[in-house]
């Protein structure tokens, strides 16, 4: 397996097989057999006036599905403001701890 991401300038990594290479915390490591990428989930939620969260107006795999939902939702939100919340879910513990 051969991955490279870019998250951000400062957050660059690159996977080949077991060997996981990045420029943040632990540089280094070779991941533990049955590790699994985590998965993101969008979730369009609702803000109150002091910026918490009022609850969830729906979750999905995609962002572009998650901003459909927050343009077809803006023209009658009503009260609070809406937002899409990024959330990223690990299988295991084991992979959370080696993608912390």
């Amino acid at each position: 397996m051969f991955e490279f991401a870019i998250q951000s300038p400062l957050r660059i990594r690159l996977r080949v097989g077991r060997w996981h290479l990045r420029t943040w915390r632990y540089p280094v490591m070779r991941l533990p057999r049955g590790y699994r990428e985590p998965e993101e989930i969008y979730t369009v939620e609702w803000l109150d006036g002091e910026g918490r969260s009022l609850g969830q107006a729906g979750g999905f795999f995609s962002l572009q599905a998650a901003e459909a939902c927050l343009s077809e939702l803006a023209a009658g939100a009503g009260s609070g403001e809406l937002f899409i919340n990024t959330i990223v879910v690990h299988d295991r513990l084991e992979d959370w701890r080696w993608d912390r």
